[in-house]
């Protein structure tokens, strides 16, 4: 199985193994970081691709990266795998 190299959820970066969700069986994501997926499952299982953008595009500026980059960041969103389902 291919190991993504960010979450295809909310593109975070998943540079090391901390970074990963994990499965059921309690091993590392190979697509999801673990803000997004636990256990096999999503944290956030309602959220839309508008409110998934707008949830990375908020925390991309609470890190300090400026608006318009966070704008741009999350404008791509809805290309990550889990919202072409």
């Amino acid at each position: 199985m291919k190991e993504y190299k960010k979450c295809q959820s909310c593109a975070m970066p998943l540079k090391k193994p901390e970074d990963r969700g994990t499965e059921k069986n309690l091993d590392k994501s190979t697509m999801y970081c673990k803000h997004c997926y636990q256990e096999g499952g999503f944290s956030q299982k309602n959220i839309s691709i508008d409110e998934m953008k707008q949830v990375v595009k908020e925390k991309c500026i609470e890190m300090g990266m400026p608006k318009l980059i966070a704008v741009m960041f999350a404008k791509n969103i809805h290309k990550l795998e889990r919202w072409k389902l």
